[in-house]
C-alpha cells in the first residue's frame, strides 16, 4: 500500500476548490451604432480600405485593459475582448462610415481579395485609458491617402472622452463604442 502524503492531497483539494468557484470570464464586441443606408447612386462606389487601426502595445491582448487614476493598469482575465480589439474597432468604422457615407464603399484590412483601394485610412490610437466609473480618454492620429496618386489628402488627430456612470465592463463597452462613433462622424466629412 502507498502512503498519500495529507498536505499534498489538502492542496490539491484547495486547487481544484479555487478553480470551480473562479467567476465565468464574460466576452465583449464593439458593435456599429450606425446601420447602413442603401447607396442611392447604381455606379460603381470607390473603395476606401481602412489599414488595421494601431493600439499601443500595453492593449494588445485578449483582456480588458483599466487603468486607475494613479496610472496602474489592470488586466481582466474575467473581462476579454471576443477578437482582436484593433480589428474589431477597424470593422466598427468600416460599417459606421459606410452609413455616414453611402456614396463609397468601406471596407476593413484584409481588403486584398477586392483588389486595389481608390482610397486608405490610417488609424494610429495613441491613447485608449479606461477608468471604470470615471471615463475613457482617447486619443489618435489619422491620414486619408489617395491610392492612385499616391497623395495625403488629410491628416489630423483628435483626443475624446467619454463619462462612465458605473465601475461595470458592459459600461466602458458602450463607452467606447460611442467614442468609435465619434471618430467615424469626424471621418465621415472627408472630401475623398
Amino acid at each position: 500500500m502507498k502512503f498519500v502524503d495529507s498536505k499534498m492531497v489538502l492542496t490539491s483539494l484547495l486547487l481544484l476548490q479555487g478553480c470551480a468557484s473562479a467567476p465565468p470570464t464574460q466576452f465583449y464586441s464593439l458593435e456599429a451604432i450606425a446601420t447602413p443606408m442603401a447607396s442611392q447612386s447604381p455606379e460603381k462606389k470607390p473603395l476606401v480600405g481602412i489599414t488595421q487601426i494601431s493600439l499601443p502595445s500595453a492593449l494588445e491582448r485578449k483582456q480588458i485593459v483599466t487603468r486607475d487614476e494613479k496610472g496602474q493598469l489592470t488586466i481582466a482575465e474575467q473581462h476579454q475582448w471576443a477578437a482582436l480589439l484593433k480589428q474589431n474597432m477597424t470593422e466598427v468604422l468600416a460599417t459606421d462610415l459606410t452609413a455616414k457615407q453611402p456614396n463609397y464603399w468601406f471596407k476593413a484590412h484584409p481588403w486584398s481579395l477586392l483588389g486595389r483601394v481608390d482610397y486608405r485610412i490610417v488609424i494610429d490610437v495613441t491613447r485608449l485609458d479606461i477608468v471604470l466609473g470615471k471615463s475613457i480618454r482617447f486619443a489618435a492620429n489619422w491620414t486619408v491617402l489617395n491610392e492612385k496618386n499616391h497623395t495625403v489628402l488629410q491628416h489630423d488627430s483628435l483626443e475624446l472622452s467619454q463619462p462612465l456612470a458605473d465601475e461595470k465592463y458592459e459600461t466602458a463597452v458602450l463607452g467606447l463604442n460611442a467614442l468609435l462613433a465619434s471618430l467615424s462622424e469626424k471621418l465621415a466629412f472627408v472630401q475623398f
